[in-house]
């Protein structure tokens, strides 16, 4: 038993929370990450439902759509949905990809569909910068005092601005779902347009150094290719769009021209935009 707890940061949109404890020599999982898997790939939910610990099942993970699909889930991020059975009073349990890393947070279902939240999202919390410590034992509870400096979604630990971090993002991850559309294609294209050396970003082989995500894709049996660009820290979707082409390297250069404008919007001066 714990008794000595931190409420390191907490987003009442997606209703989770991330706590630190006084303790060491723990076992952990480790942490995976949403980038790493596919729709059709297995995962594991791995839960305390009804009392009954260590209760583990096995699915797929069905999409990962934006939470505007999902019936009173919110707005402005994204949901891991997947097919593993999970009981009431499963929600804070862990979504594992084949290989035991952690992927998401088990938040809750809609019929027979169930829906974890990122594990980015519950990692980039840790930085939230505020801190609290909670009673202890019986009196575990949130200070009502503190409650009110907390970050109460992803959106409000982005200043309450998205377009603050296309303004003053470093770095860039660029991540493909298809085959079709390759990172270095995307790369090449971007490197090709005139105003992206004045944007000062730098695409980095490492996600976990990046400041934003662009995630690329093109759906099956379709010649529609789309990027979406994305907070790492908060997953808040920047922007998103689509070019259609028959070829990835024309494609590339369509979703290169749009992520550029979309930049220069905020970090060009309107002399450099027109």
């Amino acid at each position: 038993m714990f008794d000595r707890f931190q409420l390191l940061g907490a987003d009442e949109r997606r209703d989770i929370a991330t706590l630190k404890i006084s303790a060491g020599e723990l076992p952990t999982l480790s942490t995976g990450s949403t980038t790493t898997i596919a729709q059709g790939d297995p995962i594991y939910a791995v839960t305390n439902a009804d009392g009954l610990s260590w209760s583990a099942t096995e699915g797929i993970l069905s999409a990962i759509r934006p939470a505007e699909e999902v019936s009173g889930a919110g707005s402005g991020f994204r949901l891991l949905q997947f097919t593993a059975p999970v009981a009431p009073g499963s929600s804070g349990g862990a979504l594992l990809d084949r290989s035991g890393a952690v992927i998401g947070i088990i938040t809750g279902g809609k019929g027979s569909a169930a829906f974890a939240v990122p594990i980015e999202n519950v990692l980039g919390l840790r930085d939230s910068g505020h801190p609290i410590a909670l009673g202890q034992g019986a009196s575990l509870e949130l200070p009502s005092k503190a409650a009110a400096s907390i970050p109460q979604s992803s959106e409000a630990i982005a200043n309450s601005n998205p377009k603050l971090a296309l303004k003053n993002a470093k770095t860039v991850f660029i991540h493909s779902k298809t085959s079709f559309l390759t990172v270095d294609t995307l790369d090449r294209a971007l490197a090709l347009q005139k105003d992206w050396p004045k944007l000062g970003l730098t695409i980095v082989a490492d996600q976990r150094v990046a400041d934003l995500l662009i995630e690329i894709d093109r759906p099956l049996f379709t010649y529609v290719h789309t990027f979406v660009l994305l907070d790492k820290k908060t997953s808040i979707v920047l922007a998103s769009g689509k070019v259609t082409a028959f070829d990835g390297t024309i494609a590339s250069d369509g979703l290169a021209k749009n992520i550029v404008k979309i930049f220069a919007a905020e970090r060009l001066p309107a002399t450099i935009k027109n």
